[in-house]
């Protein structure tokens, strides 16, 4: 109504008495006020409805509705973005009165008799306040809509661009608008899916401000093939600089390997993760290794991923701390072993974070929720990603066979000893590739081609690891293990990677030379193994060892190795 007015304010005067209508109408229009009246309090309730004013006078005894019963209904109509001041007014100058006044929602009361510069003065001091409350308000719904178009934004830049958002299952209920909890999903070049379930210290806008580069650092990462540990040591340097010191993030970082059966996974700070069978049964639990992320400026010296076997049926879950400490109205939590319990019914009915969240609200009743809630179901098995094997014949170009052409560029990079285990030259070749001839999508196969040969070239020269113990699941496990153990022990010993890039008519060819210090391996059962894994027509029949030699000859033109066995050429080409 007040802007039907322009701006001047309406007050609503509700008495009994004609003339003490009258009188207090007279003071408010000196004041600026448009005036309305009532004699009683049911008409004063209903031109509230109708009219909004901005200020209410209220007699006490009325016939009808008296202004303690005529109060207690306004404020129940009051918007809770508005403030309209009620004022008693009253001969009844006792505690009492007071008392009631204010408990029946009144903001002030006055007796009679008074002057009219008392009136007024209170007028203005009632006035005022509600002004500064209004002015409040409107700054409040403006920070309202802020905070909502940020989530949003951020809600499009994290969650959107999530990888099998149809396949992983992602429980996520915001104790406020903005929730702490941050769940991430990435391919690997190599078709590895890795996953993080962050939660950051708190729930809402300020706890939230990390995700943005936590996210894309995990993506960024994850992309140009970084390994887990690599990815985890950059997101903990980043937080740790960004951040101030009160807020960190508590996450679960996992890297799920269908071809080779395997799960990685790194508990810094949540509670434990979890791989569960088809039945339902607890495989495994992994706790806490190491502090949240972004407390110490760098991991600890001993951080390790932890290597499991899996089948394909089995499932990873990872939660926050919300879910367990979940409380109802008695104080109970909701606990570890009823959320095992709840987990093990839901993969019984196809669907674990719709159990869990069902069983969490009809836990918590109408408690109000104290923290972010967030669970992440990862499914073992489906994440082989097929390759686009090289079938080109390059004779139909006359100069793509002569090799006698000067290449393009040459790109050449050899590391010596401890800096084997620090530093993955893999992605630092691909990001120059990249800036020399652009983003494509074929170079996720020379990504899997330059994978292979690094690893290779490490894992059996330098470091001497006997692929053989890779031939079973458990034993895929066990050669991780030895090999994060010789890593760091790596005091000698090199490995050089060359490339030489030479264009064509339409595409071009990467030679790819990898040379390393070890003593070689059986080249003659190198051929022994590619001639027979190419007789298997299903690529789940290959065995865990030598399946990267089966793959690399399959998305090559050519590969060599030398009659020592540590000197390996690859020829990749692409139209």
């Amino acid at each position: 109504m007040s802007q039907v007015l322009g701006n001047a304010k309406l007050a609503l005067v509700v008495d009994d008495s004609k003339m003490q209508r009258t009188v207090l109408g007279v003071l408010l229009k000196e004041e600026g006020y448009h005036v309305l009246c009532a004699d009683d309090g049911a008409q004063a309730v209903s031109m509230y409805i109708k009219y909004q004013p901005d200020l209410i006078l209220m007699d006490i005894n009325m016939p009808v509705m008296n202004g303690y019963e005529a109060a207690r209904k306004i404020k129940t109509l009051t918007h809770e973005n508005s403030l309209c001041p009620l004022i008693f007014i009253t001969s009844m100058a006792t505690d009492q009165a007071y008392i009631e006044s204010i408990e029946a929602g009144g903001d002030g009361i006055l007796v009679r008799p008074f002057s009219p510069e008392v009136f007024k003065a209170k007028i203005k001091s009632i006035q005022r306040i509600s002004d500064l409350i209004t002015k409040n308000k409107v700054l409040q719904l403006a920070q309202q809509k802020d905070v909502e178009l940020a989530e949003q934004l951020m809600s499009g830049v994290i969650e959107a661009r999530n990888f099998a958002q149809d396949k992983i299952g992602i429980l996520k209920k915001a104790a406020t608008l903005f929730s702490g909890d941050v769940q991430l999903t990435a391919r690997c070049p190599n078709g590895d899916v890795n996953v993080l379930l962050g939660d950051f210290t708190g729930h809402g806008l300020r706890s939230s401000i990390g995700a943005i580069p936590l996210s894309e650092t995990f993506r960024t990462m994850t992309k140009k093939g970084f390994t887990l540990l690599e990815i985890i040591s950059q997101v903990n340097q980043q937080l740790h600089q960004l951040l101030p010191t009160d807020l960190f993030l508590a996450a679960a970082f996992v890297t799920v390997s269908s071809h080779e059966n395997t799960v990685y996974i790194f508990n810094a700070g949540i509670p434990d993760a979890y791989i569960f069978d088809q039945s339902g049964g607890i495989k495994q639990r992994v706790p806490s290794q190491h502090p949240p992320i972004g407390v110490l400026p760098a991991l600890i010296n001993d951080a390790s991923l932890s290597v499991i076997s899996v089948e394909e049926t089995d499932r990873v879950v990872l939660i926050s701390d919300g879910i367990i400490e979940a409380r109802n109205p008695q104080g109970e939590m909701f606990d570890i072993e009823r959320f095992e319990r709840v987990v093990s019914a839901g993969i019984s009915h196809g669907n674990i974070t719709e159990e869990v969240l069902k069983s969490v609200n009809q836990f918590c009743q109408e408690m109000p929720q104290e923290d972010d809630l967030s669970l992440i179901d990862i499914p073992c098995g489906g994440w082989q990603q097929p390759h686009v094997i090289n079938t080109s014949q390059v004779a139909s170009e006359p100069d793509q066979t002569n090799t006698n052409i000067d290449a393009a560029w040459h790109w050449r990079l050899k590391l010596m000893g401890s800096r084997l285990s620090r530093v993955n030259p893999i992605p630092i070749a691909m990001n120059q590739i990249q800036e020399l001839e652009g983003s494509a999508e074929h170079w996720q196969s020379l990504l899997t081609i330059l994978t292979e040969l690094f690893v290779n070239s490490l894992d059996h020269g330098v470091l001497g690891l006997d692929s053989t113990m890779k031939s079973s699941a458990d034993g895929f496990a066990e050669y991780f293990l030895e090999r994060e153990q010789r890593l760091k022990s790596l005091t000698e010993g090199f490995v050089e990677v060359n490339l030489s890039y030479y264009p064509l008519i339409s595409g071009g060819r990467i030679i790819i030379a990898i040379s390393d210090s070890g003593n070689g391996f059986n080249v003659k059962n190198y051929h022994g193994i590619v001639s027979k894994q190419q007789q298997y027509k299903a690529e789940h029949e290959l065995k865990l060892s030598g399946r990267g030699i089966h793959l690399v000859s399959q998305l090559c033109e050519s590969l060599q190795y030398s009659d020592q066995g540590n000197q390996v050429q690859a020829t990749y080409v692409w139209r």
